[in-house]
């Protein structure tokens, strides 16, 4: 029972999940979501004179899965599950609502597990509908090659967990925290990859700036969640345990940090 209050808050996990979701308004932008590659394939196939060839249809079931692999549609979703703010009438602030909450004996990390876990199956179900949903407007015109198969199931759960994962670390940071962090980390990892290809800078300041910036690229610049594709992963001669173990490092890295940063902030009404 001490473990189940510790890790898991039933409430909190259903309120993330269906409850704050019960005003339709709100289930507008997910709906959206989840029909843009079914609208892209209707309209393109409906009025598309092509003809659907094996090679025609290998590109349709590439873009559609190149969807459910964008980083910009799981941050989305990720921050509706995880963030109240639209549901309480704010874009960014939600002080008030966590100062009322960590009133009750419950811990930080509880806190963070819970909404990461809702959002990660909430951002699953709406991910794989899309999928499915373009899965069956493609059958009408033919096209069998959209994978619906375990290993697509899997992928979405797993980039859902990857994106979920930054998402709840930019709701339980500070505003100011989260965004220098994040700018430090991409800065980090595009600075890296440019001087790792630079010549050797004959100053000395830029010598040592350039030391710097590979130090933390090379620490931190896998720290940055990324979607995966099992399948291609599969279909490898052999499986890259290297890339899977910093997608789970990505990963905790992210819940950590989330945890430890919202127990650094101090909650009083009004404050942000």
């Amino acid at each position: 029972m001490q473990i189940h209050r510790t890790l898991f808050n039933p409430a909190i996990f259903v309120h993330t999940l269906c409850v704050k979701f019960a005003n339709p308004r709100y289930l507008l932008l997910p709906i959206l979501l989840v029909g843009v590659p079914a609208f892209a394939l209707l309209i393109s196939l409906s009025f598309s004179h092509m003809q659907l060839n094996d090679e025609a249809k290998k590109m349709i079931a590439k873009s559609v899965h190149a969807y459910i692999s964008q980083p910009s549609v799981y941050l989305l979703l990720a921050f509706l599950f995880i963030s109240d703010a639209i549901a309480s009438g704010k874009l960014v602030a939600e002080s008030d609502t966590l100062a009322l909450l960590f009133t009750r004996p419950m811990t930080r990390f509880c806190y963070v597990l819970t909404r990461y876990l809702a959002a990660v199956i909430g951002t699953s179900f709406f991910m794989y509908c899309a999928i499915l949903l373009a899965y069956i407007v493609a059958l009408f015109y033919g096209v069998y090659t959209i994978d619906i198969g375990w290993l697509t199931v899997l992928s979405i759960v797993l980039s859902a967990a990857s994106w979920c994962s930054m998402a709840i670390f930019l709701h339980s940071a500070a505003p100011v925290v989260a965004i220098i962090t994040m700018f430090i980390l991409f800065g980090c990892g595009g600075m890296g990859s440019i001087y790792s290809h630079a010549q050797e800078p004959t100053n000395a300041f830029l010598q040592i700036l350039k030391t710097l910036i590979l130090f933390l690229d090379q620490w931190f610049g896998d720290f940055m969640p990324n979607s995966i594709d099992l399948a291609t992963m599969a279909a490898a001669s052999a499986f890259d345990t290297y890339e899977f173990s910093i997608f789970i490092s990505n990963i905790a890295f992210f819940i950590l940090i989330a945890a430890f940063s919202l127990s650094c902030r101090e909650f009083s009404y009004g404050s942000d």
